[in-house]
This record gives structure tokens, sequence and C-alpha cells, in this order.
């Protein structure tokens, strides 16, 4: 790890924190990780208080929380189109011709935001990333304290997973650049994925090279050229505020984003909102061109 590198800015990062990451060598990765391969991975750090979280479960639970805050959840309700006066946006219309009206719309909508808001496609676009199910025999070799949530150089390869459930299931994914991808069409993941996992898995943990492949999903993003949350009012609609862009990261976010964006659309200061406010195709042109077709 050196500075500058994901890894080593994010253990630098923890312990000016206050937390208490392990650094990792070759040796302590063969005693306590047997399973990955030493050789491969020099350097490294475990941090104890890290984690993961049911994703399903928890929105599930924040659904919950907010109708017990008096939030009207209108399940199993399309989206139509905007409803404008002029420029001004006061409201939606849903496929059932229902019509709701706000002094603010926030639209929220993920990896349909520039479905929704086809004016957004060339500073946002929706990704398809790939997701694997592996089964594993020795399922106590990938659970911990033998095997945790991991990522391996992941800033370089996108790779990342999970420890394996009771049942032997262990979720593999990579975080990259994905493939364009149309949300209302075919979730498929393109042929030929499975042997980029098994190459990774040759690299880097050799006994998962022939484990049973359970199932794959494909995990849509919606990517911002900056890899930025998007969460300000939009200049030429009044009363539309866009809160989107998450490119990947908008679960593990979910926790300070409403803040953020009821602090945005009351126009109160925060920390964060000019990191996440609007930008222009002109900012967009004087970019690196590399984000603009991943």
């Amino acid at each position: 790890m050196e500075p500058g590198g994901f890894e080593y800015d994010s253990h630098k990062f923890l312990k000016d924190r206050g937390h208490n990451p392990v650094r990792i060598n070759p040796e302590i990765l063969k005693r306590k990780y047997p399973v990955w391969n030493a050789d491969r991975y020099p350097d490294g750090y475990f941090n104890p208080r890290g984690g993961w979280a049911s994703s399903g479960k928890v929105v599930a639970q924040l659904i919950l929380d907010a109708q017990a805050a008096g939030v009207a959840l209108h399940e199993g309700e399309g989206f139509k189109k905007l409803i404008e006066q002029d420029t001004h946006v006061t409201g939606i219309r849903t496929i059932a011709g229902e019509d709701y009206y706000a002094e603010y719309v926030i639209v929220a909508a993920g990896a349909w935001t520039p479905v929704i808001l086809p004016y957004l496609e060339k500073v946002m676009w929706s990704t398809g990333q790939p997701v694997m199910h592996f089964k594993v025999e020795d399922i106590q070799a990938f659970q911990a304290p033998n095997f945790s949530v991991w990522g391996a150089d992941i800033n370089n390869t996108g790779w990342y997973g999970f420890p394996a459930k009771d049942d032997g299931t262990l979720k593999v994914a990579n975080h990259g650049p994905g493939w364009r991808t149309d949300p209302r069409g075919e979730r498929r993941i393109p042929d030929g994925e499975e042997q980029h996992f098994r190459e990774f898995f040759r690299d880097a943990i050799p006994t998962l090279v022939n484990a049973p492949k359970i199932g794959e999903r494909l995990c849509l993003y919606c990517d911002t050229w900056d890899g930025n949350f998007w969460i300000d009012h939009d200049p030429d609609r009044p009363g539309l505020i866009v809160c989107s862009g998450g490119s990947g990261h908008g679960f593990k976010f979910a926790p300070v984003l409403g803040q953020i964006t009821a602090d945005v659309l009351e126009r109160r200061p925060n920390k964060f909102a000019k990191r996440f406010a609007w930008r222009t195709l002109g900012q967009l042109a004087n970019e690196d061109a590399r984000f603009i077709d991943r």
C-alpha cells in the first residue's frame, strides 16, 4: 500500500477517525485468512469494525420507518411523466392516470433516472454490473473469522465480495465500468463473464476455481461522469429536485442522503451539497474524457 492508492488512503482515513485497522502482510494472510493467495497480496489491512448489512432487509425497514413517520406509500404505481406549468414542475402523473401535486417533486429513481429525465443522459447513465453466486463446500473456511467482507485491490480490479451464508452461498461481484444498460430491458450478464470471475479465482482464491455457479444477476447503477452524487434543484425546472447518481455507492450512504437532500430542498447550508451540485455541460467538457465514455 502506497500513498495515493485506495487501500493506503482508506487505511489512513480510518486511523485518523479513531479506528484501529490491522495491517496485513503475507504471513498474517496465510495464517488467518488461508484461502487467499498470499503471494498475490503482500499488503493490506483488516478493519475489525467493518461489516455488511442485508440491503433488502434494510430497505424494508426504512419503508416501515417512513410510514411510521407519516409518509404515504403508493406502492405499484408506475411513473408516467412530470406535471409542468410552463417550466415549473408541480407534480407527477402515474401510468394509471392518477395525478399527484406537490410544492416540490424529488426524483430519486436510481438507474431509472436518465429514463425518467432523458435530458440528463449525457451526464448520467444506467450501467449493469456483474454479480455471481457460487457454492462452497467448506463453508467454515469462507465465514468469519477465516473470511470477511473483502476488496481485492479494488481500485484497480473492481473485485469485492462477502462471507458465505450458512447454506454455502458465496457472493462475488465486480465494481467497474460495467455495460450501458436500459433498465426497461433484459437484465442479462454478457456471455463469457463467468470466465472472468474464474480467472480472478485462479489468481486470488484458488480453491474457488471449480466452485459451482448457482446464480447470477445484473446489478444496476446510475453512474455520473465524475462518480459523485447528483443532488440539487434543476435550474431549468423550478420545483424539481434530482437525487441520484449513486455510481454504485448509494446504499452505503443511505443514512446521510436524506438529510443532504432535505437541506438542498430547503436551501440550507450543507457541507456536502457543493460536491453534489448541478454540473453543467460546460463543466463536463473540461473534465477528463475517461469519465465521459466509460
